[in-house]
């Protein structure tokens, strides 16, 4: 399916940054990401059915989970988020903003780690993870409100320089070039080149991808000099990203906590952010302790550009002076210990730490809804499934519908899962009269006369599946069904399959509670 440029609409009197846009939409790749990225912010924080939707949208993608998860349990989500296994969870426990946000930031990132221009790239995605956690703790450290805001406003408050590094890679070493001279500042030298600034092309982008107002505005330049006290709070996240930005730049360039140029810093963005003693220095150290977990990719044990080993805290002759296991931990690392395991061929770990995560959930209360797409989403993720769905007795229709799902086409496969409740001879009805669990290896061939229904077999030809049934006081209240895009895909060994039963039965028992408390 091609995907269509949509046109900009950017307040442009001079057409520079029209222009620069209509060069970017020609990339084969830009339309389509853009389309991705402003389908995430699209969907509404007071829309229920947002939460399920943006579920979906990251965990069809692995890697995108995997990265998102990663961030989700470093330290500072941690201290208030606990151990968190899902992208459901993460939702619930964080919101869906921030949760949009980070998935548009590392598909941005992951998207353009391929180029002619890696090098460069791989520094800058550095430098805007490194500017996010350090506006993070900043905050956190000054007691501002706005922690997570200010790291995602500072992830973003380059993303012009980015853009052009990457789409514009001529343009961006003519800025570099000019600069190089010395004789024209930054913003001099990218008006030369580009006739534009590099924050009015970001800012014009972030409003495409439609990124709330504060994040558009954070990308904003500030004026030399002392800066004034916030008035307002997006000013205050404009001045944390700026902060945020400018000290990672002079520690990419080289300077060490107390030289002149970083306390100069401090200085001019005193009346915003505040540090007392050696504060700045332990803010400093903790920033590159998560950077050393978080920025995956960016650096490996054959070296890394100099700006990423600047901010990790080695100098280039570190590099060999320490093992190579502590250098591929520079920025995100390979080894997963501290974060929930993610699928790679033995399901039975993200199985158990799903089954845990929806009992913790129902122990605390949590909506029903909300622990049914915690479940939902392990079990795709475990088995590696083509699609999973829930499906709940409709009294009033007398039938099951289709409520809850993941994987490809889904709204229409939830659609699609409509059945009554009168006994036909079909696996389903037997399962549900029997109470019993289906696993069928073939659906090409169960579906030939052999138990499968019509319907469900015009929808699903080929694969294996596997139906379990939701009973609640030894009456059937609803299904799971499971679907695996190969023939006999669905490995489920006994270890296996007693987790997924466990699964199940965690939701059997939310439902009977449900139903208790409304009794």
């Amino acid at each position: 399916m091609s995907v269509t440029a949509d046109p900009i609409l950017i307040d442009d009197p001079g057409g520079a940054v029209e222009f620069l846009l209509r060069r970017i939409q020609r990339s084969r790749d830009f339309p389509a990401l853009s389309e991705t990225i402003r389908t995430l912010n699209r969907l509404s924080a007071s829309h229920e059915k947002s939460t399920e939707q943006l579920a979906a949208v990251i965990v069809s993608d692995f890697a995108l989970t995997n990265k998102i998860l990663k961030v989700v349990n470093s330290a500072y989500y941690a201290s208030f988020a606990g151990n968190v296994g899902t992208i459901s969870r993460a939702i619930v426990v964080l919101g869906i903003e921030p949760i949009r946000a980070l998935a548009a930031s590392l598909m941005l990132f992951e998207h353009m780690q391929e180029g002619c221009n890696a090098a460069r790239i791989r520094a800058l995605i550095g430098k805007s993870m490194f500017g996010a956690l350090l506006a993070r703790e900043a905050a956190i450290d000054a007691g501002l409100p706005h922690g997570e805001e200010a790291f995602l406003a500072a992830m973003f408050h380059n993303l012009g320089e980015l853009l052009v590094a990457f789409y514009l890679p001529e343009e961006d070493q003519a800025i570099q070039d000019e600069m190089a001279e010395g004789v024209v500042t930054a913003l001099e030298a990218q008006h030369r080149v580009l006739g534009v600034s590099l924050q009015q092309l970001g800012s014009a982008v972030g409003r495409h991808w439609n990124f709330p107002d504060a994040i558009t505005f954070s990308m904003k330049k500030l004026p030399a000099g002392k800066l004034r006290r916030p008035a307002s709070d997006e000013e205050q996240l404009c001045q944390l990203s700026g902060f945020a930005s400018e000290v990672t730049d002079r520690l990419a360039g080289g300077d060490q906590p107390g030289d002149r140029g970083l306390a100069e810093l401090q200085l001019r963005y005193r009346l915003c952010v505040q540090f007392s003693g050696t504060r700045f220095d332990d803010i400093l150290q903790n920033t590159r302790s998560e950077y050393r977990r978080l920025a995956e990719g960016l650096a490996t044990a054959d070296g890394a550009p100099p700006a990423i080993r600047a901010l990790a805290g080695l100098q280039r002759e570190d590099v060999h002076a320490v093992p190579a296991d502590d250098i591929a931990d520079i920025a995100l690392p390979e080894d997963d210990s501290a974060v929930p395991a993610l699928h790679v061929g033995d399901p039975e770990p993200v199985l158990l730490d799903g089954l845990q995560e929806a009992t913790a959930m129902l122990a605390e209360g949590a909506a029903l809804n909300q622990v049914a797409q915690v479940m939902l989403e392990t079990l795709y993720r475990a088995l590696d499934l083509r699609r999973v769905a829930l499906c709940l007795r409709d009294i009033a229709a007398r039938q099951y519908v289709g409520r809850l799902g993941f994987g490809g086409d889904v709204d229409a496969y939830l659609r699609a899962l409509r059945f009554g409740e009168a006994y036909e001879r079909d696996v389903f009805h037997v399962a549900l009269q029997q109470k019993t669990d289906v696993h069928i290896a073939d659906l090409a061939v169960a579906g030939a006369g052999h138990g499968i229904p019509s319907w469900y077999h015009a929808h699903s030809p080929s694969g294996a599946l596997l139906f379990l049934p939701l009973v609640v006081q030894e009456r059937p209240v609803g299904c799971i069904i499971a679907e695996h895009a190969m023939r006999d895909g669905l490995q489920l060994g006994p270890g296996t399959l007693r987790l997924v039963r466990a699964l199940r039965n965690q939701l059997a028992l939310g439902l009977q509670l449900r139903r208790a408390t409304r009794a």
